[in-house]
């Protein structure tokens, strides 16, 4: 007769345990790793924000926003104009040179300021993650703003023509110097390409190395759009695109004021 020993009470634990379709407790070694996954998950969350260089963020962060207010300050000093463009232009400065003597001088410091803020602006990311993005469009940038503030001076030259000579001789003649193949081509393309297409990729650049928040890449397209078309808009577009400079100068310029520096 064969004697069957009966099982211990741990091991009749086990087994009523199987039976009842009852999972194993996890051990120490799975509950450490799950904290390990669940960290990989929310790396990106946790990321420390982006570091700059001090000097060159806190430089971006005065002459972005002083850009567009000088900018905006022109406008209260530019003669209206009663005509329809290009020739209400004309005949606006003919009759108050002194008007766009003043008007000019605001504007080009205005678009001059913007065009440093966005150089330095694009220097000012000191983190590797945007960096290529924020030089690029840092350097666009400041070359179409640049290109802009010295395309002031035929104001200068608008004014005196026409008050001497008439608005439609100082229209025919600016028109004939814009069409110059070589202004075209060596200045009018790159300032239009770069005032355009810089900002925003600075704008991506500084959101990527997490300066900026994405939603605020929408601020430079937007105002890119509305810059393009304030010559139909007249005033009231080019004051509405300055107020998104303005609003994209404070939002960049408090956020790389008070980045962790390098």
């Amino acid at each position: 007769m064969t004697v069957t020993t009966p099982p211990s009470s741990s091991s009749a634990d086990d087994a009523a345990r199987d039976a009842a379709g009852v999972a194993a407790v996890p051990g120490p070694r799975h509950e450490r790793a799950e904290p390990a996954a669940g960290s990989a998950t929310s790396r990106s969350e946790a990321a420390p924000p982006g570091r700059v260089y001090a000097l060159a963020g806190r430089g971006a962060a005065i002459a972005l926003p002083l850009g567009a207010v000088l900018a905006a300050v022109s406008t209260v000093f530019d003669p209206p104009s009663t005509e329809p463009e290009p020739r209400g232009m004309y005949v606006a400065y003919g009759a108050d040179p002194a008007g766009a003597d003043v008007a000019a001088t605001i504007l080009h410091y205005g678009f001059l300021f913007l065009g440093v803020g966005l150089l330095l602006a694009g220097l000012a990311l000191a983190s590797r993650r945007g960096r290529v993005l924020t030089i690029l469009g840092g350097a666009l940038g400041a070359l179409g703003f640049v290109n802009l503030s010295g395309a002031v001076v035929e104001d200068w030259f608008d004014a005196q023509i026409a008050a001497a000579f008439g608005p439609d001789t100082a229209m025919a003649i600016g028109q004939k110097a814009l069409g110059m193949p070589a202004l075209t081509a060596g200045w009018q393309i790159p300032m239009m390409v770069g005032f355009t297409l810089g900002p925003v990729l600075l704008a991506v650049g500084l959101a990527r190395g997490r300066v900026l928040p994405w939603w605020s890449v929408a601020l430079p397209v937007v105002g890119t759009v509305l810059f393009l078309a304030a010559h139909g808009l007249g005033p009231a577009g080019f004051l509405a695109t300055l107020a998104l400079w303005l609003v994209f100068g404070l939002i960049a310029g408090r956020a790389l004021w008070t980045a962790p520096p390098r």
